[in-house]
C-alpha cells in the first residue's frame, strides 16, 4: 500500500506543475528549473547506547548499507545481477545497480550515476553520549522513493546487524518540508503515515532560497573528498569544487529525473573559475576519532562572484552533497549569504 501511494504520489508530481509541502499544493512554472527532480528529505532519530561509537561506525558505512537492503528483497543476494530475468523490477536494482545509460552522448556527459540517496551523520565529536539519542538525515531522490520502506528497512537491520559492534534502534522517522517542519512517517522503520511525506522539487528548493547575493559563505560539515590527477585534493578550491558539484547534481537529475539538464556547462565553469576567496579556513585532515580513509577538506570560507547561474547546484548540493562518499555522509555542507567584510563564522 506504502508503495502504491508513493507511486501515485511521484507520477502526480511529475504530471502536474506543482509540488507538495506539507498536504498543500503550491503552482509553479515547470522547467523553471534546470535541475527539477523530486526528493523527501528524512530526519532519523536513533536510539543508542553510545551515540559517540555510533557515530564513529556510520562514517562512511559504505556497502555494508547495500548488502543489508539486498539481502531484505532479493532471493539470491550473492547472485550477479546482470543476467537476473528479474532485474528490471528489481527495487534493490533500481536502487543500487547504478546502470549505465544506453544513449553515447548522454554517457559521455554523465559517466557512472551516483547512488540516489544521501545520508547525513554527525561526526563523533558531535554526538552527545549523555543523551543516548543520535539524529541523522536521509535525503532519497526521484525514482529511489518508492524504494523508501527498503532503505529504512536495510538500515534498521545495519544498525542492529553485528552484535561486536555499537548497535542502535530507529524510534522516529520524520519528514521535513521546505521550511523545516517535521512531520511524523513513524515511529520505528516502518512507514505508517505516509499522508505525512512532503515530496519536495528542485524548483520548491530554489524557490525558498531567493537570493541574488554576490558573496557567499560556505562550511563543510564533514570530510570533502576530491581528487586530481588521482591524488586527493587538500586545499579548496571553489572551481573544482564548483565542477565536481555539477556533474553529480547533473547526473542525478539526468538518471533519476525526468529529463537531461540543458545548462551551458563551459559558461558555469567561467563563472565558477571567476569566483574569489575571501577568507579562506580550510584544511586537510579527518575529525576526531576517525583514520586517514576518512580525511578529506574541512572548515569554512567567504567567496565573492557571480554566483547566478550556479546557485541551482549549490542549494541543491546542499542536500545531495558533494565529492566521494557522498552518499554516506561525506561532503555535507552549507551556504549562505555572507556580509561584506565579515568573516565565515568559526566552528
Amino acid at each position: 500500500m506504502f508503495h502504491q501511494l508513493l507511486c501515485g504520489t511521484i507520477r502526480a508530481a511529475v504530471r502536474l506543475p506543482f509540488f507538495f509541502e506539507g498536504g498543500r499544493q503550491r503552482n509553479f512554472l515547470l522547467g523553471s528549473c534546470p535541475l527539477d527532480f523530486n526528493l523527501v528529505n528524512l530526519k532519523i532519530t536513533i536510539r543508542t547506547v553510545s551515540p559517540r561509537l555510533l557515530a564513529l561506525r556510520l562514517a562512511g558505512q559504505g556497502s555494508g548499507f547495500g548488502a543489508r537492503c539486498r539481502g531484505m528483497v532479493c532471493p539470491r543476494p550473492t547472485a550477479d545481477c546482470v543476467p537476473c530475468p528479474e532485474r528490471p523490477g528489481c527495487t534493490w536494482y533500481a536502487v543500487f545497480g547504478q546502470g549505465l545509460s544506453t544513449d553515447p552522448a548522454a554517457l559521455r556527459r554523465h559517466q557512472k550515476p551516483p547512488l540516489p540517496f544521501v545520508f547525513s551523520f554527525p561526526f563523533p565529536d558531535g554526538a552527545d553520549d549523555s543523551s543516548h539519542i543520535l539524529e541523522c538525515g536521509l535525503v532519497v531522490i526521484g525514482r529511489a522513493i518508492p524504494c523508501l520502506e527498503m532503505l529504512l528497512e536495510g538500515f534498521a537491520q545495519f544498525l542492529g546487524g553485528d552484535p561486536c559492534l555499537e548497535s542502535g534502534e530507529i524510534i522516529r522517522v520524520a519528514s521535513l518540508d521546505y521550511q523545516g517542519e517535521c512531520r511524523t512517517l513513524g515511529s520505528s522503520a516502518r512507514v505508517t503515515q505516509p499522508e505525512n511525506l512532503a515530496v519536495l522539487s528542485g524548483a520548491g528548493l530554489l524557490e525558498s532560497r531567493p537570493w541574488g547575493c554576490s558573496r557567499l559563505a560556505l562550511r563543510l560539515h564533514s570530510p570533502l573528498r576530491l581528487a586530481a590527477d588521482g591524488r586527493p585534493c587538500t586545499r579548496f578550491d571553489f572551481s573544482r569544487f564548483a565542477r565536481s558539484l555539477m556533474r553529480r547534481t547533473s547526473s542525478l537529475a539526468y538518471y533519476y529525473g525526468d529529463r537531461e539538464p540543458d545548462n551551458d556547462f563551459r559558461d558555469l565553469s567561467r563563472q565558477a573559475e571567476a569566483v574569489v576567496c575571501r577568507d579562506d579556513r580550510f584544511c586537510y585532515g579527518a575529525p576526531a576519532g576517525m583514520g586517514k580513509k576518512l580525511a578529506g577538506i574541512m572548515g569554512s570560507g567567504s567567496f565573492s562572484g557571480d554566483f547566478s547561474g550556479l546557485m541551482p547546484f549549490l542549494v541543491l548540493g546542499t542536500l545531495v552533497h558533494a565529492g566521494k562518499g557522498a552518499s554516506y555522509g561525506m561532503g555535507c555542507y552549507t551556504v549562505s549569504p555572507a556580509e561584506p567584510g565579515r568573516q565565515a563564522p568559526e566552528d
